[in-house]
């Protein structure tokens, strides 16, 4: 495709020069220079709209993502899903997270279906090389993993997080093993490094060849836990900062030093001019609340000394952070720019926008057709490109994270100023908020306006007849398939009846998120099944443990249990051993598995899970 331009362009360019009309030649020769452009998309994780010093934190330190801001268009009422997932799905698939099928972290929710056509697989079908570095989160296994749905190149961490149970066991962010292309390799140094060094080496692999490149820069920075080089922290330490906010900034710091590298590699292979180049966080503020609980008193003054200036906020005067769905949770920073791709000077765009624009606008920039396209979202293109205004629209956003969606979960419908919310999940705790003179959503005006209250409410309704009308069907791993045989599954994936009985994180280190995963808890947990499908029947084995492979961890009970579906097998775990192997064959189907382990030989004594379980096809 992109040497089909270059030839088409240069053909008209040699037509007009016999004309000699000089001013069709000037069109031309800036076509015969327009080739289609590569994209990369940055996302931070848990980083808020005020966790950036030009927005209005006298704190943190980001001054080339400020510059880069700058040069930038910017959507300055952007909106995302209120948590990880979600935010993923929705980017990718063009949809509401939940129509898309995805509203939580965890529990299988998290998994985004293979039935979507992603924004990299359409890349792909127009001519792109596609790549991905960091955090997925939208499914680890076979058919759901980033290599499945249309990333050429992968470099991930396992899960949410870097420590949660999917991901490679002992992981702490620093000299941590990753997935490259799905097979484990160790790498030194620290994980926001790790990232932008795969991403620079992708770029300068990439930045010369005929085919345009889309890279997908998602870091796990700064999501919990708070992990950074001495040399980032120490700045905001010296301040004042308490530790907690300190390493939380000290993770921005490191951020905001390697998004310049990446600029550098752009300049370094002379593609910055033919890039499209996107920066964004995935929802609101891990410390939206928190920091302004942390900086206060003694503390708020003595930083304030040394920094010559007044605290007014850190979360840019709004209310709630991430998991909620006041502005602070969803409102997010959206900078775009492509020095050749036409656009207006940078400059301030306020109408609502939102994460599945971001499909349909860049496929209309490089001249899809998205006629077609299934999607909740608008093309950007014409605001960016002739300054058309967006359209009115309303917009609603809600936090689920139970196992089974509910329309009585927090959401919020937004509408021009309005924000319609229901901030709990107790039923008739509505509020209304009119942002033009109520930015921070402090005054409840619902009494003043119950013809907007009523207007949002029904829009609210068919929204989520919209998102869930077709049924929320369960994504299920494919075992015995070629593509990942043996399978890995952990705890993460649990359909657990209540989210505090996934073991989603393990909690590696000596620090406090240390102390928050499930490491010494086993015994809390009940036994919840995971939910996969057999592609082909045949011999299978089923070996399960109390903690992963490497950790060796000696099972301290007499039994292994396995169900499957209905079906129940008891083996003696012997003295010392660390897993336990059940071999049996399987018809072709779905398969619900229970595994634990107890000292009888029935369920009479307490179980203690099995938190990871590997699954192989052994003969067809």
């Amino acid at each position: 495709m992109r040497n089909f331009i270059k030839i088409v362009s240069t053909g008209a360019f040699l037509l007009l020069n016999v004309i000699g009309c000089s001013s069709d030649k000037q069109i031309v020769e800036q076509m015969s220079e327009k080739t289609l452009p590569n994209i990369i998309l940055v996302m931070t994780d848990d980083q808020g709209y005020g966790d950036f010093g030009h927005n209005n934190n006298p704190i943190v330190k980001t001054p080339i993502i400020e510059q880069l801001a700058n040069e930038s268009t910017r959507f300055t009422n952007f909106h995302v899903d209120p948590t990880c997932s979600p935010t993923r799905a929705a980017l990718l698939s063009g949809q509401y997270s939940l129509r898309a099928g995805v509203w939580h972290t965890v529990m299988g929710r998290h998994i985004l279906s293979d039935k979507h056509v992603t924004l990299p697989e359409r890349l792909q079908q127009a001519g792109y090389t596609t790549g991905m570095v960091g955090k997925w989160h939208l499914g680890d296994n076979y058919p759901f993993r980033p290599q499945d749905q249309g990333f050429d190149y992968v470099l991930m961490h396992g899960a949410g997080g870097i420590g949660q149970t999917p991901d490679h066991w002992g992981n702490t962010q620093f000299d941590d093993t990753y997935y490259l292309n799905g097979e484990a390799k160790k790498y030194n140094g620290y994980a926001t490094d790790i990232w932008f060094n795969q991403a620079i080496n992708f770029i300068h692999e990439n930045a010369n060849k005929p085919d345009p490149f889309f890279l997908y820069v998602s870091t796990n920075a700064p999501h919990a836990p708070f992990r950074a080089p001495d040399q980032y922290v120490d700045p905001y330490r010296e301040l004042g900062v308490p530790e907690e906010l300190a390493l939380f900034y000290g993770m921005i710091a490191s951020l905001d030093e390697n998004v310049s590298r990446l600029q550098s590699a752009m300049q370094d292979t002379n593609i910055t001019d033919n890039t499209i180049f996107i920066f964004m966080t995935d929802n609101g503020s891990v410390m939206g609340g928190r920091s302004a609980k942390l900086v206060t008193g003694e503390t708020k003054a003595l930083i304030e000394k040394n920094i010559g200036q007044k605290i007014t906020s850190l979360n840019f005067g709004m209310k709630g952070a991430k998991n909620t769905v006041y502005e602070g949770g969803h409102r997010v920073p959206f900078y775009i720019s492509w020095p050749n791709g036409g656009f207006k000077a940078p400059s301030n765009i306020e109408g609502l926008t939102a994460h599945f624009d971001v499909m349909p606008t860049l496929l209309d920039l490089i001249g899809e057709d998205i006629s077609g396209l299934d999607t909740d979202g608008i093309s950007l293109k014409s605001a960016l490109t002739k300054g058309t205004p967006l359209p009115d629209r309303t917009l609603t956003v809600t936090t689920q994270r139970v196992l089974d969606p509910d329309p009585n979960r927090p959401y919020a419908v937004m509408n021009g100023e309005w924000r319609y919310v229901h901030g709990n999940s107790k039923p008739g705790s509505i509020e209304l908020f009119n942002l033009e003179i109520d930015p921070g959503q402090n005054t409840n005006v619902i009494e003043q306006h119950p013809e907007i209250a009523k207007q949002l409410a029904n829009s609210y309704q068919q929204w989520w007849q919209h998102t869930t009308g077709k049924g929320m069907p369960t994504m299920r791993s494919i075992i015995g398939s070629d593509k990942e045989n043996p399978m890995r599954i952990t705890s993460h994936d649990w359909m657990a009846t209540d989210t505090k009985q996934v073991g989603h994180t393990v909690g590696f280190g000596n620090d406090q998120w240390a102390k928050k995963g499930w490491l010494g808890r086993e015994d809390s947990f009940e036994i919840s099944p995971w939910k996969v499908t057999a592609e082909q029947a045949g011999r299978y084995q089923f070996t399960i443990y109390l903690h992963d492979k490497l950790a060796n961890k000696v099972i301290p009970k007499s039994f292994a249990h396995l169900t499957l579906n209905e079906k129940a097998f008891v083996h003696d775990v012997n003295d010392g051993t660390t897993k336990v192997t059940f071999t049996t064959d399987l018809a072709k189907g779905d398969l619900d598995i229970k595994a634990w382990f107890n000292n009888s030989k029935d369920s009479s004594d307490k179980p203690l899970a099995a938190f990871y379980l590997y699954i192989e096809r052994i003969t067809q």
